[in-house]
């Protein structure tokens, strides 16, 4: 399976590939995103995965969701190149951070706020609805 052939596979057979390389059913997500978790581990395969470093940032991560009292959000820097993926109402949607605001859809954009308003219709916190943000709990 190479990275470039996933763009010609039907949704069944996504599905299925999902299944032999995660060796469990695939999610209920769009075949767009079930396409960039294949490519995420064709590519984990090839060239090694996570970072030590990442890994050692996760764990820190799980172990701070167990314990009690306020938890203080990990900081978020978007640098340039990076890809901010959502799944809406089973549509995969694709931001790509530049360097003066954000592509989505062909468009440049200048806030990401202005792109979930795009994609639902809605007035949304851009930054929440990527998941960059949690939502503020009421006390």
């Amino acid at each position: 399976m190479s990275l470039g052939r996933l763009a010609e596979l039907p949704a069944e057979d996504l599905k299925a590939e999902w299944a032999r390389r995660y060796g469990a059913p695939s999610p209920a997500l769009s075949p767009e995103l079930l396409r960039l978790g294949i490519g995420y581990k064709l590519q984990e395969q090839r060239l090694g995965g996570i970072s030590r470093s990442t890994r050692t940032l996760l764990r820190q991560v799980a172990v701070s969701e167990g314990e009690a009292g306020e938890k203080k959000p990990l900081p978020r820097k978007l640098t340039l190149g990076t890809r901010l993926v959502r799944d809406w109402h089973g549509v995969g949607h694709t931001v790509i951070v530049l360097e003066d605001g954000f592509e989505y859809d062909g468009k440049h954009w200048k806030s990401l706020t202005a792109i979930a308003k795009a994609i639902t219709g809605n007035q949304w916190n851009g930054p929440l609805f990527f998941g960059l943000a949690e939502r503020k709990r009421k006390p």
